[in-house]
């Protein structure tokens, strides 16, 4: 009788550590599948969150991108338009020295035809003198 009183008691124990076990398990399995629900939502909250400041962060750029491309459009029509500026005086200036050149041949021109004429004049001086 001892003997099946200890075996029973042995019995029960078994069964009393499965029970255990079963709880224990079932116990750790919920409280795992409710970190990992958990864990879900912060990452999807996460994701979110940095999703949106993902956005903001687009739009800045965006925005930036788009005042630089203003100011380099604005930018290059001023450079042309100094450029056309630059090329108009630049055409002013061979024009002027075109201008120049000929003056000076003109000049140089009636030097030597005054200095024709003024010895025309001195000879007609000396010849009115000797007469």
């Amino acid at each position: 009788m001892i003997s099946r009183t200890l075996s029973r008691s042995r019995v029960v124990i078994f069964v009393l550590f499965i029970i255990f076990s079963v709880t224990v398990t079932v116990v750790y399995f919920y409280i795992k599948y409710l970190q990992e629900e958990n864990s879900v939502e912060w990452s999807e909250q996460r994701c979110f969150s940095e999703l949106r400041s993902v956005k903001y962060q687009l739009n800045v750029v965006t925005e930036y991108k788009n005042r630089i491309d203003k100011l380099l459009t604005e930018t290059q029509k001023a450079q042309e338009t100094e450029k056309e500026k630059f090329k108009e005086i630049m055409e002013s200036c061979v024009a002027m020295k075109q201008q120049t050149a000929i003056c000076q041949n003109q000049f140089e021109d009636l030097q030597s035809e005054c200095k024709t004429v003024r010895d025309d004049y001195n000879k007609l001086l000396k010849e009115q003198k000797r007469n």
